[in-house]
């Protein structure tokens, strides 16, 4: 590829690490939010979830719009409004108002994540796609990196409110970094001697869903996301509040799982790509997610390194296959699909953040969480068996006109 498009993929890949650093940097700090706001794990929960939430109403829109209009527009639109209302949540000392900026700041990131990945699609060849959507996955990594780790190291000495702070204001870095983007118009030239056939019947939200092939993407992406967050959410404050570890230390472990993530990611992709197809690496992941479950409900505390490695490893191996399998199943419609299947997921998680906090609550326990993290997984390998990507980039699209006729 040329060094324009690798600018667009490293952009993308930045834009991702912002978005998860948003998202994720309330979790090492639950125990203390809890305190804060004289509640539950339940209620403090809700701040993971109601950011989701909002991610996952806003997906469709965004989708739909980032097959219509630029996406860099939706992106700068994006990025605009979370740098104000990230701003607003480090500072407020209302649960209240800090649930709705939570909400606010959920759909500002869902504007950012199909119009990047149709951006992705718009300038990358399909021989490359794996591994851009990998490289992006690495930049959620770093993000998760530098949330569950490096900020409750650094909370030692700076308060929690401070480094959200921080984090919010380096959106505008982003911002400038729009005026050395290439131009849309170069766009139309670049999109596709390598993606195939290309069609100009744009599909309805309905008429996806009917399709076999959408059905079985909307299944695997709500009980990966399901499965996924009780590890990303639950898997600090476990380390914590159960095995005793200190705030730095699970932060550490946490660390492992997070650098697994960014350099599997791009590998996967690789893999992806060289394979010519992307279901193995998604089922690989899955059960290497199944296997991290099983080592937790058995083995708790003994080689929690390992899980640590084997949850990034799991996470990047089993959702960037998801990803770039949306933006290759129906040209022209791919913003469309990925936002379904997104939505899907991120609703899947905004409920596991409410479930999940209340299983522990009521239980004490946190064998409930892995024990429905691996039920999760177990049924999303199930729904990637059989047939799932050996449908040609535009056939979905023509089965849709040859009914017209």
């Amino acid at each position: 590829m040329k060094f324009h498009q690798w600018m667009v993929v490293y952009f993308v890949a930045l834009i991702h690490f912002m978005a998860f650093t948003q998202r994720m940097d309330v979790v090492p700090f639950l125990i203390e939010l809890r305190d804060v706001y004289h509640v539950g794990y339940a209620e403090v929960g809700g701040l993971v979830s109601a950011f989701l939430l909002g991610y996952a109403f806003f997906q469709i829109p965004a989708g739909t719009l980032a097959d219509r209009y630029s996406p860099k527009r939706i992106i700068f639109i994006g990025i605009f409004i979370m740098l104000i209302t990230s701003c607003l949540f480090a500072l407020t000392h209302s649960l209240v108002f800090a649930i709705v900026l939570r909400f606010v700041m959920g759909a500002s990131s869902a504007l950012l994540f199909s119009p990047a990945i149709k951006l992705l699609s718009a300038y990358t060849p399909r021989k490359k796609r794996g591994l851009s959507i990998g490289i992006m996955q690495g930049g959620a990594g770093a993000g998760m990196l530098l949330t569950l780790t490096i900020f409750p190291i650094l909370s030692t000495y700076i308060s929690f409110r401070t480094l959200f702070f921080i984090a919010s204001s380096t959106l505008v870095i982003i911002l400038i970094m729009f005026w050395f983007l290439p131009k849309d118009n170069k766009q139309n030239n670049i999109v596709s001697k390598d993606n195939n056939r290309q069609s100009s019947n744009r599909q309805t939200i309905f008429q996806l869903i009917k399709k076999m092939v959408i059905i079985k993407l909307i299944g695997i992406s709500f009980f990966g996301m399901f499965g996924l967050y009780g590890f990303l959410v639950w898997l600090p404050t476990y380390l914590e509040t159960i095995l005793g570890f200190s705030k730095q230390q699970a932060g550490m472990i946490m660390a492992i799982s997070m650098i697994s993530q960014i350099v599997m990611g791009p590998v996967s992709g690789k893999v992806s790509d060289w394979m010519g197809e992307r279901k193995t690496t998604l089922i690989i992941g899955s059960f290497v997610m199944v296997v991290s479950s099983l080592w937790l409900l058995v083995f708790r505390d003994f080689g929690i390194y390992i899980v640590a490695f084997l949850v990034g490893t799991g996470i990047s191996w089993s959702m960037a296959p998801v990803l770039t399998l949306a933006s290759e199943i129906v040209r022209d419609n791919e913003g469309s699909v990925i936002s379904l299947i997104n939505t899907i997921g991120q609703i899947a998680s905004a409920i596991s953040g409410y479930i999940y906090g209340l299983l522990f609550e009521l239980s004490g326990h946190f064998q409930w969480i892995w024990l429905s993290c691996l039920i999760a997984f177990i049924i999303r390998i199930f729904i990637s068996l059989g047939k799932l990507e050996d449908t040609p980039d535009n056939q979905i699209n023509h089965e849709s006109s040859s009914r017209t006729l």
